[in-house]
């Protein structure tokens, strides 16, 4: 792709840039094809200024979090991908101590903003434990378990509208569903505001995460990349069990593999390719259906061409 020179400059003035950058590097899974332009800001408020100019080039802009939910194409994505992660505790601050209030930025990875919280004494947060990727993309998940979810604790947001303006919005129940918030289109998420409790007893709040913790290193496969959860719980259903039952578990196509210590999960056992996850996703979705007549939704997000 063929960058205007001013927009390649609007870019250098207001973060980092690379081109042709593998998304391999900026994905858990580790697989995904180069990005045309791969871009940092300093300060995500400069969004709506490099919007509205790659808008006028015809140049597509995504914006995404750690990349803990992405399966990119081999032939990479088109356009400029903006990447909100990578800011530590500096980017939260009590908004309200009167209410419990803090305010993260959606670049603070899940991690910070859980270890901020527990030493301020709060709780209610505790559900973070152990999740991968940033605070924004949490947001437009809903990220969770069934322990809890960021529509529990998330009161606002702060945004950049598609007219480039930098607002404020209350989050309504309409606006809460399975795996996700609905916002306006071409909304970028820059920060939330929790409103978390304060623990009776901090040291158990401390001590619940911890457990957490352990329960997922033992439950899960996290010592070989992946993007979690792959499927959403179909209404009445375990994804995990339908899989299992249909004789799923340990299934490889290429590098990629149906976990077998949690079969929700499709591993990237070194050397897969985003296309043998993308066909073994397809395969299960194929083999369930078929012995079950229950249709899976992923809930891992495909990018790109496959």
């Amino acid at each position: 792709m063929e960058m205007n020179k001013r927009l390649l400059y609007l870019l250098h003035r207001y973060g980092s840039v690379l081109l042709d950058e593998p998304m391999a590097n900026h994905t858990t899974y580790k697989t995904g094809g180069p990005a045309d332009c791969f871009f940092v800001p300093k300060d995500p408020a400069c969004l709506g200024e490099v919007c509205e100019a790659s808008a006028k080039e015809g140049i597509s802009v995504l914006v995404i979090g750690g990349g803990s939910n992405l399966l990119v194409s081999d032939k990479g994505i088109r356009g400029i991908v903006v990447a909100l992660c990578g800011e530590g505790e500096s980017g939260i601050r009590i908004a309200d101590s009167d209410d419990n209030l803090l305010y993260a930025d959606a670049r603070v990875d899940k991690k910070a903003f859980l270890e901020f919280a527990l030493r301020r004494g709060f709780s209610g947060m505790e559900f973070l434990a152990g999740l991968p990727g940033c605070i924004g993309g949490g947001i437009v998940m809903n990220a969770g378990t069934s322990m809890g979810w960021f529509s529990d604790i998330l009161t606002r947001v702060r945004i950049i509208t598609k007219d480039g303006l930098v607002r404020e919005k209350n989050i309504s129940g309409d606006m809460i569903s399975y795996r996700g918030l609905k916002f306006e289109r071409g909304n970028i998420i820059l920060g939330g505001y929790f409103r978390l409790q304060k623990a009776e007893n901090p040291e158990e709040a401390r001590k619940r995460v911890d457990d957490i913790i352990l329960d997922r290193e033992h439950k899960h496969p996290l010592e070989y990349p992946s993007a979690g959860s792959v499927f959403k719980n179909p209404e009445g259903h375990a994804s995990w069990k339908l899989i299992n039952d249909a004789g799923l578990r340990g299934y490889t196509i290429g590098g990629a593999m149906v976990s077998e210590k949690h079969t929700n999960f499709i591993i990237n056992t070194g050397f897969a390719t985003s296309s043998d996850i993308y066909r073994l996703i397809r395969h299960v979705q194929e083999q369930v259906e078929k012995r079950f007549g229950v249709h899976l939704e992923p809930e891992v997000k495909v990018l790109g061409e496959f």
